[in-house]
């Protein structure tokens, strides 16, 4: 046997094995998920790091992703569109402890624009359990109130405004060179 064969023989039984060891139907996505996804699956960033705006996508076959932002979230559901989704975990900024426990991403209430740190983005967005806790921080770091699709949209908006603004310093940069 040559080496490409081998290679391929193996590559073959590690997908195997992976399958054979995927997610069960009663595996619940939130056990032990800081340790089952340490990093964003978008942007390698560490999600204990990050753990005040980390999010946890739970897909229509049961298997789980973890990324570190809203932002990397929104790129993530953008390419796995097709998969389905079970749901989408936040993290609740208002509860106290590390690491910030996750809500679902549908009922959090979010701030966004305040003058809180955002994470893979300049402009904030952070997830809160308890509508009382958002207006408590909007009060002190400022912002909108908005829900999880508001969140996502903004961080579309971002991508889009960076692909734009990389396509047109790329083409200045061609030009350049040819003339």
């Amino acid at each position: 046997m040559d080496r490409r064969t081998l290679l391929l023989a193996g590559l073959g039984f590690a997908a195997a094995a992976r399958a054979a060891d995927g997610p069960a139907a009663g595996d619940d996505p939130l056990v032990d998920e800081l340790e089952k996804h340490p990093r964003c699956v978008i942007c390698n960033m560490d999600r204990r790091k990050f753990h005040d705006a980390r999010h946890l996508l739970h897909y229509g076959d049961g298997s789980a992703q973890g990324t570190c932002s809203v932002h990397c979230a929104a790129e993530c559901m953008l390419r796995e569109r097709r998969r389905g989704f079970r749901a989408i975990y936040a993290p609740d900024f208002g509860a106290a402890g590390e690491p910030k426990p996750l809500v679902e991403a549908a009922s959090a209430i979010y701030l966004i624009g305040s003058d809180l740190r955002g994470v893979m983005t300049p402009v904030s967005k952070v997830a809160f359990a308890s509508r009382d806790a958002a207006l408590q921080a909007r009060a002190v770091y400022g912002g909108e109130i908005a829900g999880f699709a508001a969140a996502v949209a903004a961080s579309l908006e971002e991508m889009a405004s960076g692909l734009a603004r990389r396509y047109d310093n790329d083409r200045e940069r061609l030009r350049r060179r040819a003339g």
